[in-house]
């Protein structure tokens, strides 16, 4: 875990020497920079008071006298005051507010990813649900294609046992036309024939009732293959929507990191507006030593 960055009149004096000997002015940007992060609004009040303590102390050992002192002090400081309560006022806002457009675009995101994971969820569920059901059809298929196979062979068979009833008759008719033992040669035809027909009649009457049962199985396997089928488009037409869903949520968290990211140009833009707020600080320290060196002057050339 990083360390926690110390904010305090020690480590931020610290930081306003180091660039003082480096030639370089104690911007607020810059005694960040040194410190290794740190909170905005806390570096600046220490900064502010710091750079305050130290104009005091240059303040008293200086040779001016009292009134300019006081004169200087409270123009510089009534300058300050003012660039310090604009600066701090707009980064306290600008923080606040891009704190909140973070918390909420990172809300947003975690609710936007686990809105797509439970879209992904369902659609794989969806489509493992298509899949069932094309499969669960193709067998119903399956079966009614057999199922009408057999059918189709009962009626032949049906066909080809009416087709040796008639050739029966047909030979009991050429028996009874000839003589006794024709007769007699019919007779026991006509007994095989009955006997036969007898069977057949079963047999034809096995095969319809097969063949009944039959189409039976086959109007029940359509009927499952229009339900199923109807299954397959609904599940068809719910992934289209979860499709749907999880693009729409995707579209707003990307919405979402750009208005992160438009949050921190933000405050970008405010730490370095604040830099020149202090250096208009800065020239302003500088004009109003200036002043007093002015002024001391000419206090030294009155006393000669």
């Amino acid at each position: 875990m990083p360390r926690k960055t110390t904010v305090s009149d020690e480590t931020v004096g610290h930081a306003v020497d180091s660039l003082v000997s480096e030639g370089l002015d104690p911007t607020l940007e810059r005694v960040r920079s040194k410190l290794g992060g740190g909170s905005y609004t806390t570096i600046n009040r220490v900064l502010t008071t710091v750079l305050a303590q130290r104009q005091t102390n240059a303040t008293q050992i200086s040779e001016v006298p009292a009134d300019l002192v006081e004169i200087g002090q409270r123009a510089v400081a009534a300058i300050y005051a003012a660039v310090q309560r604009q600066a701090a006022s707009k980064i306290e806002l600008i923080e606040t507010n891009s704190r909140k457009q973070i918390d909420a675009a990172n809300h947003s995101r975690a609710e936007a990813a686990l809105e797509i994971e439970r879209l992904e969820r369902e659609a794989e569920q969806a489509a493992e649900a298509l899949a069932s059901s094309q499969r669960a059809m193709q067998d119903a298929l399956t079966r009614a294609e057999r199922a009408e196979a057999t059918s189709l062979a009962g009626q032949a068979e049906i066909q080809r046992l009416e087709r040796a009833i008639i050739g029966v008759q047909a030979d009991a008719q050429a028996a009874r036309e000839s003589d006794q033992e024709a007769q007699k040669r019919a007779a026991r035809s006509e007994d095989a024939r009955r006997t036969f027909e007898v069977d057949t009649r079963k047999e034809i009457d096995r095969l319809q009732k097969s063949l009944g049962l039959a189409e039976a199985q086959v109007a029940i396997a359509q009927e499952k293959a229009e339900g199923l089928t109807k299954t397959v488009r609904s599940a068809e037409v719910e992934t289209t929507r979860l499709r749907q869903e999880r693009d729409q949520l995707q579209a707003r968290v990307a919405k979402a990191e750009v208005g992160v990211e438009a949050a921190q140009t933000e405050l970008e833009k405010t730490a370095k507006a604040l830099e020149r707020a202090q250096d208009s600080e800065r020239r302003a320290r500088d004009e109003t030593a200036e002043l007093r060196g002015q002024i001391k002057a000419g206090g030294d050339k009155g006393k000669k």
